[in-house]
């Protein structure tokens, strides 16, 4: 995917933030004095999507609307903090720079490109704070008071409208843009896993193109909005425990891969931090915890939910291996192949280690044993050039 395209929905972002939910915007406040349900209705309907959008793609929103905004209040000298350019083009820079990386990123080498999308990861971790904490409050403020029948609480920037109102829509509209936020957010954390320019474009290209129908959508109603939003909420709900586990999973690997560029992080053999590598081991895939060898089995030792008492799987090892990957070090069944847990990146200079610590046969993984194949056929046909030379001189 292109920057071009990526950049095609910032416009279409900003036309749809002018309708309601921005600071001065006129509509919103026109909507709310004349008290139809329906003008209420209209602005909770974009506010809504508005937020899944924000939620999506945070810098790229955060950004449209804040340009569209200084366009359009700048002329009064009032600024409201999203929309001040001292704030906006620090966030324009560091867009530029993310859509330039993609754009690119076919054509960069393996290592490399995995240094950029863990900074690109942990980038995308602090604009979606960035983008909740200034322009969030607005947009629940302004929905707070269309339910709660303030006319001008949609006037003002911030937590504004019913007390009452806000005490209930704000938990919701938070849980509601949480969980938006870490579906989406899984597309930069399987970028930072996967080895494939292919495949981090084809996952980017899809998030772009949800972000651009709701735009165009909220262009067109706020209600269709409303109604090509509610089934991606639904669905974000439902799987994002599952996102929570992989995130946390990718941030282990992006810090690796990053703290390396300063130090070797630790690496603790004894209690060796781990994530279950398939499900049906009695929790769920991604669960974050310790592994241990147990008389030939692995006990792996976590805490669900991060606070609850701590729980212990033993899970059958008859004959372990250790799997050296290109970035990160796996314990696999060996008689099928199956996986049982995998170790950040913080154990791949030690996977020998590990496989002496669990009683397991060590082998490469599919690419490192590709790599490996390349160097040793390439030192073959040097040496057979170097023969070849020295015999006809």
């Amino acid at each position: 995917m292109s920057a071009a395209a990526l950049a095609a929905t910032a416009p279409v972002w900003a036309a749809a933030s002018t309708t309601a939910v921005t600071v001065g915007s006129a509509g919103a406040s026109a909507a709310l004095s004349t008290g139809g349900t329906e003008s209420r209705a209209a602005i909770v309907a974009t506010g809504i999507a508005q937020l899944t959008g924000l939620a999506i793609s945070p810098l790229l929103v955060l950004v449209a609307i804040g340009w569209t905004d200084y366009a359009l209040v700048a002329a009064d000298g009032a600024l409201p903090l999203h929309a001040n350019p001292w704030f906006l083009i620090p966030c324009s820079v560091a867009l530029a720079l993310a859509l330039l990386k993609k754009s690119a990123s076919p054509a960069i080498p393996l290592p490399v490109r995995k240094l950029l999308d863990a900074a690109e990861y942990l980038e995308a971790k602090l604009s979606a704070l960035v983008a909740a904490g200034v322009l969030l409050p607005t947009i629940v403020g302004t929905m707070s008071g269309a339910v709660g029948g303030d006319a001008a609480g949609a006037q003002t920037a911030g937590f504004t409208g019913e007390w009452a109102t806000l005490l209930w829509l704000a938990p919701a509209m938070l849980v509601l843009f949480g969980a938006v936020w870490i579906t989406f957010h899984a597309v930069d954390a399987l970028i930072v896993l996967s080895p494939f320019a292919l495949l981090d474009t084809a996952l980017a290209l899809g998030r772009f193109l949800v972000l651009a129908v709701i735009g165009l959508a909220l262009l067109v109603s706020p209600f269709l909005a409303l109604a090509l939003c509610a089934p991606i909420i639904l669905a974000c709900l439902l799987v994002a425990g599952w996102c929570v586990r992989l995130d946390l999973f990718a941030l282990c690997v992006a810090k690796d891969i990053l703290g390396s560029l300063i130090s070797a992080p630790a690496a603790d053999l004894a209690r060796p931090r781990a994530f279950l590598a398939r499900r049906g081991l009695g929790a769920p895939i991604r669960t974050m915890g310790h592994a241990e060898p147990d008389a030939g089995d692995v006990r792996f030792t976590y805490r669900p939910f991060f606070v609850l008492p701590r729980r212990t799987l033993v899970i059958p090892a008859r004959s372990p291996e250790i799997v050296h990957g290109a970035v990160w070090p796996a314990l696999v069944e060996g008689a099928q192949g199956r996986g049982i847990v995998s170790f950040p990146p913080r154990y791949r200079a030690r996977a020998a280690e590990l496989a002496d610590r669990f009683g397991a046969r060590l082998r490469d993984g599919r690419i490192r044993a590709g790599f490996r194949r390349l160097r040793e056929s390439a030192r073959a046909l040097r040496a057979m050039l170097a023969g070849e030379s020295t015999a006809q001189g």
